[in-house]
């Protein structure tokens, strides 16, 4: 094979690549141009802090590195031994990394997701300023309605109501971060995935501006943490705080416990200094910890079966965790849930659109 057949064939570009990173740059624009003029229109430009995740990106391409190489080396040792050579290594190399369709398709999320999600947090820390909360109370009685007048926080109490049973609980909210990175990272890099990367893709992109930043504004509530002082009336939510600070005392000597508590007075001191940082702003319905955690659920049960179950039992968790620690109404994510099952079928469509024409398109 000549020089010239080997650059032409690096250089070819699948038109669902070109499309479908199309659409996510189109996506990623809109989100940017949205949170600025919403923060312009309302005197905060001094919240818009697109750099806010910018650590993110280097952490990304680390792992990515290390994954990509333990993988490799892996495949390489079941070569046969005259292809364990320098040459084999370079010609994977450019065959697995140097080729623009892989490089368009891995590059575009890995380098726009930090600013995305930089830029997300910082509409969120200034919801409050937007449109100030005021449906509390509206969710608490909701709440009560669909659990035939019981508090949902004393359901889950009542099973889950002891202190190892709770910080259980707070561990497996905490490592919703940890599963949402990781399988994000998976899928960013999984290019041979084809439509059911981009499906999800499309639907994480999706999800936060509509869900977690357009919804969040138009349904503004803060929380059953916070519904003392929102609302005035201690008497609800009291008991479930009580009982999970004194659960967390039984761990104040150990390396456990129930850290939503310290979390959730660090964001209101920030509610209060209306400070925009990493992790800051406060916002319940919808619930994004519910509906990132459905998203993996719908996208892993595609791409694997015990995948699927895995993410069901840990959406479970989130949905349970989300009440028991006083973050969210059960509501939050029940709400959540049905809107990314719709998300999810409206971008199964976007994604077939796509593919109609699956031809590839050669760049000179």
């Amino acid at each position: 094979m000549d020089r010239e057949t080997v650059f032409s064939g690096r250089m070819k570009v699948e038109r669902s690549t070109l499309v479908g990173n199309f659409i996510l740059l189109l996506l990623f624009a809109m989100q940017a141009g949205a949170v600025y003029f919403t923060m312009w229109s309302q005197g905060l430009l001094g919240h818009f802090k697109p750099a806010l995740y910018g650590g993110i990106l280097l952490l990304s391409l680390v792992v990515v590195l290390f994954a990509k190489a333990i993988v490799y080396l892996l495949h390489f040792v079941n070569y046969r031994r005259e292809e364990k050579n320098l040459s084999r290594v370079k010609a994977d190399f450019f065959a697995g990394w140097v080729n623009a369709d892989y490089l368009l398709a891995f590059l575009v999320p890995l380098l726009l997701l930090p600013t995305f999600i930089s830029l997300f947090s910082s509409l969120k820390s200034i919801i409050h300023l937007v449109q100030p909360f005021y449906l509390d109370e509206f969710f608490m009685k909701a709440d009560r309605f669909v659990h035939f007048g019981i508090d949902p926080w004393r359901i889950t109490h009542s099973i889950f109501g002891t202190a190892s049973l709770s910080v259980m609980m707070n561990f497996f909210y905490n490592l919703w971060f940890f599963i949402m990175f990781s399988y994000v990272l998976w899928l960013v890099v999984s290019v041979k995935l084809g439509r059911d990367r981009l499906k999800f893709l499309f639907a994480f992109v999706i999800a936060w501006p509509l869900i977690g930043s357009l919804l969040a504004v138009l349904l503004s509530s803060a929380g059953p943490v916070y519904y003392g002082d929102i609302v005035g009336d201690p008497s609800i939510f009291g008991p479930m705080m009580e009982a999970l600070t004194a659960f967390d005392k039984q761990y104040e000597d150990s390396f456990f416990g129930i850290y939503a508590l310290g979390t959730q007075d660090m964001l209101w001191a920030d509610y209060l200094k209306n400070d925009t940082g990493i992790g800051s702003g406060i916002s319940a319905m919808p619930s994004m910890h519910v509906a990132i955690a459905a998203l993996l659920y719908f996208s892993g049960r595609e791409i694997n079966k015990y995948l699927g179950y895995s993410l069901l039992v840990f959406l479970i968790l989130i949905q349970i965790g989300s009440v028991h620690l006083g973050w969210h109404y059960a509501i939050d994510g029940y709400v959540s849930i049905i809107l990314i099952w719709i998300l999810w079928q409206a971008c199964g469509w976007m994604v077939g659109k796509v593919y109609a024409e699956n031809k590839e398109v050669g760049i000179e």
